[in-house]
This record gives C-alpha cells, structure tokens and sequence, in this order.
C-alpha cells in the first residue's frame, strides 16, 4: 500500500468514527425530548423530578430486558413506550414493577418468620415449639399462594395499584435489634419526591404476636381527594395439621370481633360469607389447634370475609376485604398486629382481646357450657397440670375429682332407686290390679309414691345433674392443645382417636380403624346397666333394652372422637361402678328402707298448699258437673 492510499483509509475511518459518535448524541437528545413531552402530558401526581431515575425495588434500572434492548438500539420510540406505559400503568410506583425477591428472616424464641420484598409479604411462618402430624416442623404457611396480603390504591384515571406485585427495597434503617430481644425490619414502597410506604415487622422474643405497622407518608398526594378510604384484601389457604382431618376441618372457620366486643363465626359448611355490618378489631382464620388473626384496635371500618372447603391437603379457602379509614393527611399510620400461634385458652385470654373465644368450649345451643369449662373444668385441668406431666394420669384425677364432688348426687340417685326397688313388688300387684285402667293405675301409684315418700324421679334428676359435665368433656377435649400429641399407654395423640387396627374396609358410620378406648367405653357402659338393673329392677317393656342398646350406639358416633373424650368416659363408667357397690355394700339397708317406707304409710300424708289447691280445684270442677247432671 503507498503513502496516498493509507492516508486515505485513515481520513475514511476518522470520518465515519466522527459519524456515528454525532449520531448518537442525536439520539440521545431526542430520547430527552421525547421523555420530557411523556412527563408533560402525564398527570401531575405520576411526574417525577429531574434527579430521578426510573430504578426498581431492587435499585435496577426499569427492566433487565428493557435496558438492554435501549442501550442496543438506536430506535428512538422502545424507550419511549416502555417508560410511556409504566408510567400510564403504575403512576409514581413504575420504578417497583420488576426486582429480584429477596426473602428476610426473623427468629425468636416461639416463631420463625420468612419475609419477602416482593409486596412486603410474611412468606412463611414456623412455629418452632410444634409439629404437625408427620412430625415434621410446623408451619403454618408458606410462599403467596398459601397467604397474601395486598393494599389496594385508587389513582388517577381508573388506575389502581395492588402492592403485592410491588417489588418494597429495605428501609434506610434496615434491620435492628432492639431491647428485650426484639427485632425490627423495615421495608420501603417508594413513590418519588419523598413519597412512600412502609411497612414494619417487630417479633420480640416470647410472644406470637407481631407488630405489623403501615405508614403512608405523602400519599394525600397520590390518592384522590374524593378517596376517604383505602383497602386492603387477605387470603389465606389453611392446610392440613393434625392427624384426624375430618375433626381438624369441622374445627376449621373464620372468627371476627366487632368493635362493642361481639365475636361471631362463620359456619362450617362448603362456602360460608358474611358482611361487617360495623367497624371490626381483629379478624381470624382459625383451625383446630392453631389460629392465625389480624388485629387493629382503632377498628376496620368495614368488609367481609368468606371461607369454602378445598380438597386434598387444604381444609379451606379464607378471605378477608378490609377498608380503612384514610384522612388525606401527609402522613397516616395503621399500627396492626399479627397472632401467629396455638390455641392456647390462658395464652388467648392474656391479651385482652376476647381471643380466648376462638378455643371451642361451647357455643350455639350449648354455649351455656362455656360456664362450666370456665369455672371449672379449664382451673382444676391447669392446677392438675402444675403437679404432672402425664396427661392420662392428669385425666384420671381431673375424672376421680369431679366424681367425688358429684357424690352426694351420685348417693340420693342410688338411695332413691333402692326404695324403688323395694317398692317394685306392690307397684308389680297395682299393676296387675288395674291392668285394664291404666289411668286408675297411675292414680294409684301415685298414692303409693307419697305414702311411702318416695320420689319416683330421685333416680334420675341427679343423673341427668351430670350430663352437663359429659357435655363440657365433650367440647373441652378436641379443643385443649394440652393434649396434641401427647401420648398414654396404647394412644400416641390423645387429641384424636387411637387406633390398635386399620380395618381393610370401612364400617358405615364406624369407620375403618378400630379404638380401643371406645371399645371399653362401650364395654364398661354395659357393665354399669346390668349392675343398675340389679340394684333396682328391670325397668318393663321395651325400655328395659335400652341401657344396653345405648353403648352400642356411641361405639359407633365416639370411634372417632379423641381418646382423652373416650378415655375419660371410660373411667367414669368404672368410677360409678366402684361408687355403686361401695353405696350398696356399706350405706344402703334394703331391710331397713323397707321397714321407713311402711312406718311413712301409717303416717298422715303432708299435703303441700299446692296440692291443696289442685284437690279443691277439682271437688269443684266434680260438683259443676253433677250440678249440671241434677
């Protein structure tokens, strides 16, 4: 190559490199003029200031893709209509649309809780002191489509914003740890000119409670003046814990607490909903043995929530779709909290919030049945469980307790059906006497019963004193977690059924195991009738079958039922019997009740001015009718 050809390749290259640098220059400025006519023709509460950029909430540009693609063109309009849109789609939050999930932990001593800068959402929580059936460690939730939570903003122009497709970035103050072993973590939605939302977490370290705190600063700004209120919506997919699913289901609903300090409760049936008919301070979605519940003093001013019934490994289905109350002022706090935790009815009570009502121990028609478990059954149960650690042994004394307070009950009923007994052959020879009268019989015994002074119900009326105390078993056992997973003797849970078989094949309405606590249930049950048919006689007719039709009946309905339920009839039945034949052998004398009741019949019978009464009443109505015979 000679001297003029070189000196020309080089003017060439100088000319095209000055070329392309002049034309990207022109580029760039009118990408500038383009952004600034966008910014002008957008409303004024999405334009940003000169000094921003449109970062994510990761500190990224607006999309990893998107930027390449800018910084590879020289076509002016993709930049243009990327940031066109996202400003016409997400107003002063487009730079949060797109980042990369970071997942933050905060531990204590009772929780471990997983939270994510996508939404600023609680991704997990784990209660660390728990199990579930499996044995694995107990969580109660996990990632966004088992729980999410998302406030919704009303903007400009039809717009509305959801925050859990927002991506928050960590606070300036980040993580820190406070007094009493207390952890803070902060996280900022930001709006553009010192505009944001944030959300707080603070877990301390022995209690379930988490602080939950939202401060909106600037957003009079943003949300529309006509906007009074803003909203915010909770899902939740309750998944299976326990070992028994059908009983964990029928514990499973949805629980809510009025400001006046109602408490109501959704149904149990496939889809349930209702409507907060005024403000609500705590919202919960409450399962057999654990809850979790959104909690705000100052009050949701309305909402409603709804619960449906899932398949497989998910029980149900809960929502929540709360208002607040927003003042348009520059900056407006929600100080909320989250229960994440048991059912526990002491630890529930502590706070003052009424959440000792989610612990099923009584409602609808046997909601009088609280009272008992309140005032008695729930004290005796915690003073029993300061001195053991064996809950069978727990259940046995609590059982043997209330069998010595019911004893002079239990005395008075066998008393009174040995005087029946003893009574049995004249009330046989009345009978028989007025066979065909059955009227005239019942007059008769009647006369008997006062004679002798025997009151023909006193066997009963002390027996029936003690269904209320079965009925509160009945509802305190499924609900007490003292009990979840705790073993005795064959029964490894006494919270749910035990099982020494799994049948093959399933019984209709027995099911496909077989439990042996109800098995001697039924067993000791029989027992009982035939010594009681002993002591007082077989009853006549067909209901003399019905003492022992009765256990098999509840072998059918109880198969199923804990076996703290089970067990604990188990040793009443045995209790009772051993009460039967200590009363039959030293405090009652048939020949003696004999010899009372034929001293009582020689005696002038005491009418009561009741009775009085209903014999003057008659003689006159007897002599109206002969009156009108004459």
């Amino acid at each position: 190559m000679d001297k003029n050809t070189l000196i020309a390749v080089l003017l060439i290259g100088l000319l095209l490199i000055f070329y392309f640098n002049y034309n990207q220059k022109q580029a760039e400025r009118a990408r500038d003029t383009q952004a600034e006519r966008i910014q002008e023709s957008m409303p004024t509460d999405t334009l940003l200031s000169d000094d921003e950029q449109p970062l994510t909430g990761n500190g990224g540009r607006i999309t990893e893709g998107s930027q390449r693609l800018i910084e590879d063109t020289s076509e002016i309009s993709v930049d243009d209509v990327i940031l066109e849109d996202l400003i016409r789609s997400y107003g002063p939050f487009y730079r949060a649309v797109e980042g990369e999930e970071e997942i933050i932990t905060l531990e204590s001593d009772l929780l471990k809780i997983e939270l994510s800068t996508k939404g600023a959402q609680i991704h997990k929580v784990e209660l660390k002191k728990y199990k579930d059936y499996l044995g694995n460690p107990l969580v109660l939730f996990e990632g966004t489509d088992e729980n999410k939570i998302d406030f919704q903003f009303f903007l400009p122009n039809n717009r509305d914003i959801n925050t859990s497709n927002l991506y928050f970035e960590p606070s300036s103050s980040g993580f820190k740890v406070t007094g009493n072993d207390t952890k803070v973590f902060s996280m900022i939605l930001s709006a553009g000119e010192g505009r944001y939302l944030e959300k707080k977490f603070t877990i301390s370290g022995n209690d379930y409670k988490i602080g939950y705190d939202i401060l909106l600063s600037g957003f009079d700004e943003i949300i529309p003046r006509n906007n009074a209120y803003l909203s915010m919506q909770w899902d939740r997919k309750i998944k299976r814990l326990e070992k028994h699913i059908e009983t964990e289901s029928r514990y499973t609903t949805v629980f809510y607490r009025f400001t006046n300090e109602d408490v109501e409760y959704l149904g149990t049936g496939r889809r349930s909903e209702a409507a907060f008919s005024s403000s609500v301070e705590w919202l919960s979605f409450k399962q057999q043995f654990f809850n979790s519940t959104l909690i705000f003093k100052d009050g949701f001013y309305r909402g409603n929530t709804s619960s449906e019934q899932m398949e497989g490994d998910y029980l149900r289905s809960m929502s929540g779709s709360l208002i607040l109350n927003f003042d348009q002022t520059p900056d407006v706090a929600y100080n909320m909290q989250f229960y994440f935790g048991p059912n526990h009815y002491q630890t529930l009570r502590s706070y003052d919030l009424g959440l000792e009502n989610l612990v099923d121990i009584g409602k609808g028609f046997f909601v009088w049945v609280k009272f008992i478990n309140r005032v008695s059954i729930i004290p005796i149960f915690n003073w029993l469980n300061n001195y053991f650690s064996n809950y069978g042994m727990i259940i046995f004394l609590l059982t043997l307790i209330i069998k010595l307070v019911l004893f002079p009950l239990t005395y008075k009923s066998y008393l009174s059906m040995a005087k029946m007994k003893v009574l049995k052959p004249e009330l046989d020879e009345l009978r028989e006497k007025f066979k065909d009268d059955q009227q005239k019989f019942g007059a008769e015994q009647l006369k008997l019963f006062q004679k002798a002074g025997v009151n023909p119900l006193g066997g009963c009326l002390p027996m029936l004193l003690q269904m209320p105390i079965l009925i509160a078993m009945y509802y305190f056992f499924p609900a007490s977690i003292e009990l979840r997973q705790e073993g005795f003797l064959w029964a490894d849970d006494l919270s749910t059924y035990d099982s020494i078989m799994t049948l093959p094949f399933t019984i209709p309405f027995y099911g496909s195991h077989v439990s042996l606590f109800t098995l001697l249930m039924t067993a000791s049950s029989i027992l009982f009738a035939v010594t009681n048919a002993q002591m007082t006689g077989s009853a006549q007719g067909p209901m003399k079958y019905m003492p022992y039709i009765f256990p098999v009946f509840l072998l059918f309905i109880f198969n199923s039922f804990p076996a703290a339920l089970t067990f604990y009839y188990f040793l009443t039945n045995l209790i009772s019997f051993g009460q039967q034949m200590v009363i039959k052998h030293f405090f009652i004398n048939e020949d003696k009740i004999h010899k009372q009741i034929q001293d009582n019949k020689r005696k002038p019978v005491k009418k009561s001015a009741f009775q009085k009464k209903l014999e003057d009443i008659a003689k006159q109505q007897k002599q109206l009718k002969d009156n009108k015979k004459k």
